[in-house]
């Protein structure tokens, strides 16, 4: 089972980055294959392929739920990921605020209390529009500010989902197992 935690986007901000693909695809953006909107999350951890045994285990120690108060964060940027070299994915990037990476942080903890390995890259956040094909040149992303319904548009996170993702040859979808509060109580 492909396993990932995330937190959940809002309507209104999913529909402001749907009309952001279609103005870069309109603007001339190629080569990238785009996220289906219903599809885009805040990723808090990349788990990958774990035993039903270990995912029983994963969701007891999220369980009930993370201890800190619901917050927001707010959307910030377009970027590509690597930043140097050919592009693998372009995203729009989020501060990076004490609470956000709190929550990640707090999720790190109890993923590897699982005997998971520890995640190997730095935790950014972001919100991923795209993967580009193979071969994309680099990109200038300057001339491609967030528009005025996104740039800094809040996001509201008051909780984070435990998903399964079910990879297809036209994209992957993705099932939402256990769904976990923010209770506010901090340990």
């Amino acid at each position: 089972m492909r396993i990932f935690i995330a937190a959940r986007i809002p309507d209104p901000i999913r529909e402001g980055l749907f009309r952001l693909q279609s103005s870069l695809t309109d603007e001339g953006l190629r080569h990238i294959r785009w996220v289906r909107s219903s599809g885009v999350h805040l990723t808090l951890r990349f788990c990958g392929e774990i035993s039903p045994r270990l995912l029983e285990q994963l969701s007891d120690e999220l369980a009930p739920g993370a201890p800190f108060p619901p917050f927001e964060t707010r959307l910030t940027r377009l970027g590509v990921f690597p930043k140097r070299g050919a592009p693998r994915v372009l995203f729009v990037g989020l501060e990076d605020a004490g609470a956000l990476l709190s929550l990640a942080d707090w999720i790190e903890k109890r993923v590897r209390a699982t005997g998971l390995p520890p995640e190997s890259r730095p935790f950014h956040p972001h919100l991923t529009l795209g993967r580009f094909l193979p071969g994309a040149q680099p990109i200038p992303l300057a001339a491609n500010p967030l528009p005025p319904d996104l740039e800094g548009a809040s996001l509201p996170v008051d909780s984070f989902t435990l998903f399964q993702s079910h990879l297809a040859s036209r994209g992957a979808s993705y099932e939402a197992l256990r769904e976990y509060p923010l209770d506010g109580v901090a340990e």
